[in-house]
This record gives structure tokens, sequence and C-alpha cells, in this order.
């Protein structure tokens, strides 16, 4: 195995001092849980020469409900999020989403935004913000500014973030009352693995029409992408399993999969009509409870 490059690390204690330092060193990146970046640093994948470790700024480590929004720190880790009852209780794709992840080690370790930053299409946290339509702060030494979580992603392992700014939040409206929502994955095997393709889905209904339907998918394009022409085909219609049937089939020709080690292109094709049908069937369940 091979041995990871030596860098200098950094341990600040207040989110302005960390951003001061990745303004100010050369070639500095900023590590949380390192379940991702220390690989791809053994790996010669990335380098640095700085690393700025954030364990010590808690004020990046939050999960909270303000003004009917939720807002959790960029540093949260994934166990975290599975212990907090506002996640099960509001999110729970997110939640399921989370309990997904790797390992009790990896999930203890790694953190929301890291999983985010580190743009894997296959990220399993992804798809469920983005049908929960989340925005991401980002904070440099100049400012904050809130962007669509979609943005974040700008190809394969690749995020937008600037020279010296840092993911600082993620945040989302509270689900209303006859919102029902559903996270599926499916991995080569039942844990301690990457997705093969997962499938988020939100759904709101209102007097059993549906007001707002968004269907979000990851592993079968570059990026985790979300299904507007599914979502149109949806909304504003009385849900029907016929109707669900449509929405799934369009979902499968509207993705772009590769063949990879994993799975191939026409085998996560299908998966993704299988998976969005069951996401949908699920998340409608939910929303029908929901309004009883």
């Amino acid at each position: 195995m091979r041995p990871i490059p030596s860098f200098s690390l950094h341990r600040p204690k207040t989110l302005s001092e960390a951003l001061e330092l990745l303004q100010a060193l050369e070639d500095a990146r900023p590590i949380a849980g390192g379940t991702d970046l220390l690989v791809l640093l053994r790996d010669g994948a990335v380098s640095a020469k700085h690393l700025i470790d954030l364990g010590g700024v808690h004020e990046l480590q939050y999960i909270r409900e303000e003004n009917d929004e939720i807002r959790i720190g960029a540093a949260t880790t994934h166990a975290q999020l599975l212990r907090s009852e506002l996640i099960a209780e509001k999110t729970p794709l997110l939640h399921e989403a989370a309990a997904s992840i790797g390992s009790v080690q990896i999930r203890n370790r790694g953190t929301l935004g890291g999983n985010l930053c580190n743009a894997s299409p296959a990220a399993d946290t992804a798809p469920p913000l983005l049908a929960l339509n989340a925005e991401a702060a980002v904070a440099s030494t100049g400012g904050t500014r809130i962007i669509p979580l979609g943005d974040l992603f700008a190809g394969p392992k690749m995020n937008s973030l600037r020279p010296g700014e840092l993911l600082t939040e993620i945040r989302f409206p509270t689900p209303p009352a006859g919102s029902g929502t559903s996270f599926q994955k499916l991995g080569r095997r039942r844990g301690l693995t990457l997705a093969v393709i997962n499938v988020a889905v939100y759904l709101c209904l209102e007097g059993g029409v549906c007001r707002e339907a968004r269907i979000a998918l990851g592993a079968v394009a570059a990026t985790p992408i979300r299904m507007p022409a599914a979502e149109e085909m949806l909304e504003g219609r009385q849900l029907s399993g016929e109707l669900i049937e449509a929405a799934a089939s369009a979902c499968r020709d509207q993705v772009r999969p590769i063949d990879d080690i994993r799975a191939s292109a026409e085998y996560r094709r299908e998966m993704a009509y299988v998976l969005t049908r069951r996401a949908l069937m699920d998340a409608w369940e939910r929303a029908r409870r929901d309004t009883l």
C-alpha cells in the first residue's frame, strides 16, 4: 500500500480561522472525516501541502429547525444524522440514506459536507437532498453565497467550490403535512457498498392531488440529477399506479448511465425504472398516511 504523502496539518477552532487558513495557504484542502480524502491522497488522485482539520470547528456541527427550514452543518457526521429525532421524523429519506452509508466506523467519521464535496455520482446523501430542494451555503473570507445544491456538482469527483471556499451548511424547507418521501438504493451486496444506483422521491399531496413531486437519481449520470420531465407528469394530477409506472418509465428513458466495474449501463437503466417506481409507490403511501 502506498504511503500518504507528507503534509502540514492545521487545527483551527473557529470557522473564520479555517477560512483564513484556506485563503492564505498554498495548496490547502479542508478535511473533516477524511474517509474519502485520505484515500485520494494515498492514491495520488489529489495533492495537498496543507490540510485544514475541521474537527475542532464545532460551529459546523449542528442539526436544527429554524423558520420552517431544516439546517445542517457541513461537518455533521452520518452517525449524528442517524441519531437525530428531527431528521428521522421530518425527513426519513435522509435518515434512510445515512443508514446505508459504509460501516459504523465510516458513519462515525464521515460527514455530510464531505460526502457532497467529494462529488461522487453515487453519493448517497445527494439524491435525498436534491429531492428536498436543498441549498448549500458556501463561505469564504469574502462572505457567504447560497447556491442550489445541484450547482455544487461539477462532474464526477469534481465540485464547483472556488479556491478558499468552504461548504458550511445545507438547508431545505421542512416538509409540510401531506408529504411523503422515500430513498431506495441498490448495491452489489446489502451493506458496506457503493450504490449501483440510488433514488430519492419527495411527494406532496393536497386533496389527493399531487401538488409537488421531486425525483432525484444517483449513479446514472456524471452527477446526481433531478428528473424534471417525470416530475411534471405527476404534478397537478391524481396519482395512480398507471401514472407512477409512466413517470418511472420516463426516468429510465432520461438517464445516461455508463458501464463500469459495478454494473452495465443497460442494467442501471432498467434499475432506474424499478427503483423509481418503488420509491414513488413508497412515498405515495407515506403521503397518504400523513393526510389521515
